[in-house]
């Protein structure tokens, strides 16, 4: 799946640049609620921000408030019934599935209440996600490529620190990998408050 939609359809204010921007942010987003970048149902986390976008255009990008941050709100929605439908169908029955007196498992599973309803305050949201992509920056600028490793691995994919240890080239205890990931962690918050200031 490539990062980008072919002829994406704009909201007035927003160029290409601004849009490859606000994809980032919703790819976040979804992240933030799946807690992983993993496909989930068979869905992957650009599909999951196309078809956030694709609910956008439909409705003409119409938001009670400021776009930025109800654009995050539909991503943050539609990864949340990205669980829901994978939740149901590991429950090994099909959302058609008929349950009772002619109603359906699909009526049963409850959907997004739609953005501006769930999310009062979009505001902490968007800030959220700031920092988010924040974090994402300094992971990549920051950090040495060793600490990028050692970071991801226990602080995303929460593997042991021993088990890191033992998987780089030469091995380290588990110990010094909790310095390392201390150490990443001092990094990104320095990067993230310069950042903050600006």
């Amino acid at each position: 799946m490539t990062e980008r939609s072919a002829g994406p359809t704009l909201p007035d204010g927003v160029d290409d640049a601004r849009y490859r921007q606000l994809r980032d942010l919703m790819r976040l987003s979804v992240l933030r609620i799946w807690r992983a970048d993993r496909v989930i149902a068979g869905v992957d986390v650009w599909s999951v921000v196309d078809e956030a976008w694709s609910s956008m255009a439909e409705s003409g990008f119409r938001s009670a408030g400021p776009f930025e941050p109800f654009a995050l709100a539909v991503a943050q929605n539609k990864a949340i019934d990205a669980l829901k439908r994978a939740e149901a169908r590991r429950r090994v029955r099909s959302l058609e599935e008929t349950i009772g007196t002619g109603l359906v498992l699909a009526d049963t599973v409850a959907g997004s209440a739609g953005a501006e309803s769930e999310y009062l305050d979009e505001q902490e949201h968007l800030e959220t996600i700031q920092q988010l992509s924040l974090a994402q920056q300094a992971i990549g600028a920051a950090l040495t490529p060793t600490e990028r490793e050692v970071f991801v691995a226990v602080q995303m994919h929460g593997k042991s620190r021993a088990a890191v240890g033992r998987e780089l080239d030469p091995p380290v205890t588990g110990q010094r990998v909790g310095q390392i990931v201390a150490a990443a962690t001092i990094k990104i918050r320095s990067y993230i408050e310069g950042r903050g200031d600006d």
